[in-house]
């Protein structure tokens, strides 16, 4: 079997410290070595530039943008498609895990994102791999995973060359760069599934220097991604098998049922970016004809 090529995507900006404990749990992954990493940081922080010196003999390609797309969430945007287009585009990535500078990744994150993509890549309705849970940590969930209807999410992910291209072509990435990169791209998202792990593959340190989550560090939603977190080196079973075991965190995290497809395509060409710009051609050139 031909390996695929994955990248991981650190997206870099302010908290260094964080940074540098990020780098410490991607150094001890399970087959780190076979993945590049990419880097993309947002100048203006010496300390982050000083920890990316520290760690430049993991890093392939370094990112560097000036924060000037605008809002924090244009930024933010930017920076995260910026780096999707270097690792799809220019390094040929088959899969991309993307992560934010506050995540700690467990031993097994490489290990489970190549054994999911291989084992759906050809699936038409595979969408990303969602690396979070909140469910508590058992040994039945360290080795299982579920099909998941719902968007990307930020923290940790993983999006698949294939998902990408589709939403290039639909020009789902254009509109994601003027705004909330996860919500342009939710809608299409939804209309596959999303693969996540029953126990979480990440903790989320968010609380520092929060921007858009709880700055409470004992907000339930840390301590339950904490208490969900898989730290065995190797998941007892790296077969990894599906099982669905419910979600009752989010009331828009559905479990992925086949026959729905159709409402969600529905949904999402009743938004698409396509389907918007023609109608607004449309409705000009109707206006015009008065």
């Amino acid at each position: 079997m031909i390996e695929n090529r994955g990248v991981i995507l650190v997206l870099a900006y302010a908290r260094s410290d964080l940074l540098n404990e990020l780098f410490e749990s991607i150094k001890q992954l399970t087959d780190v070595e076979k993945v590049s990493i990419v880097v993309v940081r947002q100048i203006g922080i010496d300390s982050v530039g000083i920890t990316l010196n520290k760690w430049q003999e993991l890093i392939e390609v370094l990112v560097e943008t000036d924060g000037s797309a605008g809002t924090a969430a244009e930024n933010i945007s930017k920076n995260r498609l910026a780096g999707y287009a270097v690792s799809f585009d220019s390094l040929g990535a088959d899969w991309v895990l993307a992560v934010e500078d506050d995540v700690l990744l467990a031993s097994d994150t490489v290990l489970f994102t190549k054994r999911m993509f291989e084992k759906y890549q050809s699936h038409r309705n595979f969408r990303a791999i969602n690396l979070g849970s909140r469910l508590k940590k058992s040994e039945l969930g360290q080795s299982t995973y579920c099909l998941t209807r719902f968007g990307v999410v930020g923290q940790a992910s993983v999006l698949p060359r294939a998902t990408w291209q589709k939403m290039q072509r639909m020009g789902i990435i254009e509109v994601a760069r003027s705004g909330h990169w996860d919500s342009a791209m939710e809608a299409f998202v939804k209309t596959g599934f999303c693969v996540a792990p029953n126990n979480s593959r990440y903790i989320d340190r968010g609380w520092v220097d929060a921007t858009h989550m709880s700055s409470n560090p004992e907000d339930d939603y840390y301590k339950e991604i904490a208490a969900s977190f898989n730290q065995l080196k190797e998941s007892p079973d790296t077969s990894f098998k599906r099982m669905d075991l419910g979600y009752w965190w989010r009331e828009d995290l559905k479990t992925y049922r086949n026959w729905k497809n159709l409402f969600y395509w529905i949904t999402f060409a009743s938004r698409s970016p396509i389907v918007i710009q023609t109608y607004r051609k449309l409705r000009k050139f109707f206006l015009r004809l008065r």
